[in-house]
């Protein structure tokens, strides 16, 4: 008569997995063990995600309570002069791509750089990359800053954003976007 384990294993205070097992199978106990062990990484990983926004937000929140009692910051958009442009707004930034809609905006005590880009060129890209070179009024180089977009396929537009660290956008007068090669 074969006998049957069933084991209920909490991680956290929460029930994950449910298994059955017949004696002697030590594989299929072994098994779950690396499932279970597997499991406790990811859940610690998003409870350190988790965390990250939480302060996040209250760092959004502290700014915003005391934005109440002075002006609030209003979102940086600065234009490079304009260069060649293709049609809707896209500025040409070399090598094929193309940018509009670039905004920073404040977040806590750094910047939130958005915008779009188009890839005119003729070759796909899983990783493409670039330079943001930040000026401040006197024309003076405040930052510059690499940033990666994945996934951008030639004739297409993708949005992107990056969180630029130790720059308020007081200080942004003007910016250049470049593509590395």
């Amino acid at each position: 008569m074969k006998k049957f384990l069933v084991s209920l294993i909490a991680v956290n205070g929460l029930a994950l997995l449910i298994f059955s097992a017949a004696p002697g199978n030590t594989l299929c106990a072994q098994d779950a063990s690396n499932k279970v062990n597997m499991l406790e990484i990811v859940i610690s990983n998003l409870i350190a995600r988790v965390e990250a926004l939480e302060k996040r937000v209250s760092a959004l929140e502290k700014n915003s309570s005391a934005g109440v009692a002075k002006a609030p910051k209003k979102e940086a958009l600065i234009k490079e002069p304009p260069k060649s442009s293709l049609a809707n707004g896209f500025e040409d930034i070399g090598n094929g791509f193309f940018v509009r809609n670039v905004r920073f905006n404040p977040f806590g005590t750094n910047v939130l750089f958005t915008g779009e880009i188009a890839n005119r060129s003729e070759k796909n890209y899983r990783f493409a990359k670039f330079t943001l070179e930040i000026y401040d009024d006197r024309d003076s180089l405040v930052k510059k800053e690499e940033f990666t977009i994945p996934d951008l396929p030639k004739e297409n537009v993708k949005s992107f954003e990056a969180m630029l660290i130790g720059v308020e956008t007081g200080l942004i007068n003007r910016y250049v976007i470049k593509a590395v090669e």
